[in-house]
C-alpha cells in the first residue's frame, strides 16, 4: 500500500470501517480471524494507523503489528480504534489499555443494562486535597505531587460500585478498599484518589463479573504487579505525615531527652517503618544539636560517677536509650536550675531494663536542686 497516505486519509479509512452491528454478543477474535474481508480490511487500517504522527501514541508509530492488536480490539468492542489507541500505554514491554477505556467497554457493552454507579464511604476529608510538592529527581526544576497522608489515614476509605447483567434482577456490587490499591502509577492518586479508586473499582468490577469482554486487556497497574519495577529512592514518598513531622519537629528542638520521650510514645509498628527514614536521622541530629546550644557556661564540675555507657540507638526500632549512670552523671554535674532540668529530661530515654529507677533520679533532682536554690542559684 502507498506509506504517503496523509493522515487525513487514515481517519476516513477508519470512518468507514465499521464491525457490523452487534445486538447481543461480542465479535470474537477466532470469527474475525477466520474471516479474510475482516482481516483485510482491518489489516490496511493498522497499516494506515502505523503511519500516523499526531493521531496516535509514540509507541504505536511505526509499528503495524501493535496496530493491529488495537483495531482488533477497537472492532470487537464496536469502538473507534483511534479512539482506543489514545487509551493505550506500553507497560514493560506489554500493550496496557487505561482503567477508564475498561469503564467504557463495560458501560457501551451489550452485556449490561445500566450504566456503573457508585458509592463513596468513608471519611474521605483525611486524605482529600493533603498531598505535598516534591522536587522531581528525574527531571531538575520540576515539582510533582505526592500523597501527604499515611497508610493509617485510609483505615475505612473506600467506593461501591455497581452494573445490572442484561437478565438478572439485581445488580452485582463490588466493594474496593483504598488501601487495596497497591499500585498507585500516577501523581493523580495524590491530586484526586477518589475519582482513581474509582477507575480501578469498575476495572476490577469488569475482571471478576465480566472477563469474556475483556479477556486479555491488562490495565498498567496489572502488569506492574506482574513486572516489579524499580523506581528508585527518588520518587519515593514520605512515610511521616505532616503532623507527626510536626510535633517530631517540636520534639527534637528541645533536646535528644524529649525526642526520645516522642518515639517512645510511637505504637511498635510505626517505630520500626520509620527507623530506617532519613527524616529519624536528621531529627536525632536536630536533638543532639540542640543538646549542645543549651550548654551553660559553668566551672569545672565536680567530679561524678563515670557514665556505664554512652547514649546508643537501638537499629532495629530507632530508639534512642541511655543509662541510668549517664542520667545520674548529668545531674551532679549540672550548675543550675535549668542544667538540672535537661538533665532529667534524660530519664525518659532510659533502657527498658533501668526504667524502674527513674524515681531515683527525681529524688536526686530535686536535692540537688533544693541544695542549689538555697545557695541562690537559678
Amino acid at each position: 500500500m502507498n506509506h504517503t497516505q496523509t493522515e487525513a486519509g487514515a481517519l476516513a479509512t477508519a470512518e468507514h470501517f465499521s464491525p457490523p452491528p452487534v445486538p447481543s454478543t461480542v465479535i470474537s477474535s477466532s470469527a474475525l480471524v477466520l474471516d479474510n474481508a475482516s482481516m483485510d480490511k482491518m489489516l490496511r487500517v493498522a497499516e494506515v494507523m502505523a503511519s500516523g504522527r499526531s493521531t496516535i501514541p509514540k509507541h504505536l508509530q511505526g509499528n503495524v503489528g501493535d496496530c493491529m492488536a488495537v483495531v482488533m480490539q477497537a472492532v470487537q468492542w464496536n469502538m473507534n480504534p483511534y479512539a482506543v489507541a489514545q487509551k493505550t500505554h506500553l507497560v514493560n514491554g506489554t500493550l496496557g489499555y487505561e482503567a477508564q477505556l475498561v469503564a467504557a467497554v463495560i458501560n457501551n457493552s451489550p452485556l449490561v443494562r445500566d450504566r456503573f454507579n457508585f458509592e463513596w464511604f468513608g471519611d474521605w476529608t483525611k486524605v482529600i486535597g493533603r498531598f505535598v510538592e516534591k522536587e522531581s529527581k528525574r527531571n531538575p526544576g520540576e515539582k510533582y505531587r505526592a500523597p501527604g497522608w499515611v497508610l493509617a489515614d485510609e483505615k475505612g476509605l473506600g467506593v461501591k460500585v455497581w452494573a445490572t447483567i442484561k437478565g438478572e434482577p439485581a445488580p452485582r456490587v463490588l466493594e474496593l478498599l483504598l488501601s487495596q490499591a497497591g499500585v498507585r502509577n500516577s501523581t493523580l492518586w495524590a491530586d484526586d484518589p477518589k475519582q482513581q479508586l474509582a477507575y480501578l473499582a469498575q476495572k476490577r468490577w469488569a475482571r471478576l463479573h465480566a472477563p469474556d469482554v475483556i479477556l486479555g486487556v491488562y490495565t498498567p497497574d496489572e502488569l506492574q504487579e506482574s513486572v516489579p519495577r524499580d523506581m528508585g529512592p527518588a520518587e519515593v514518598v514520605s512515610e511521616w505525615h505532616p503532623d507527626l513531622r510536626a510535633q517530631a519537629e517540636e520534639a527534637a528542638a528541645k533536646g535528644a531527652a524529649a525526642y526520645g520521650a516522642f518515639w517512645k510514645l510511637l505504637p511498635r509498628e510505626l517505630q520500626q517503618k520509620l527507623a530506617k527514614t532519613p527524616e529519624h536521622d536528621r531529627f536525632k541530629d536536630q536533638a543532639q544539636a540542640a543538646d549542645r546550644e543549651r550548654t551553660v557556661d559553668s566551672p569545672a564540675p565536680a567530679p561524678a560517677p563515670a557514665p556505664a555507657a554512652a547514649t546508643t540507638t537501638n537499629t532495629s526500632t530507632g530508639e534512642i536509650t541511655t543509662t541510668f549512670a549517664e542520667v545520674e552523671a548529668k545531674l551532679r554535674a549540672a550548675r543550675t536550675v535549668d542544667a538540672l532540668a535537661v538533665a532529667l529530661d534524660w530519664s525518659n530515654a532510659l533502657a527498658p531494663e533501668e526504667q524502674h529507677r527513674a524515681g531515683e533520679l527525681l529524688d536526686l533532682h530535686d536535692q540537688l536542686k533544693a541544695a542549689m536554690q538555697k545557695g541562690g542559684a537559678k
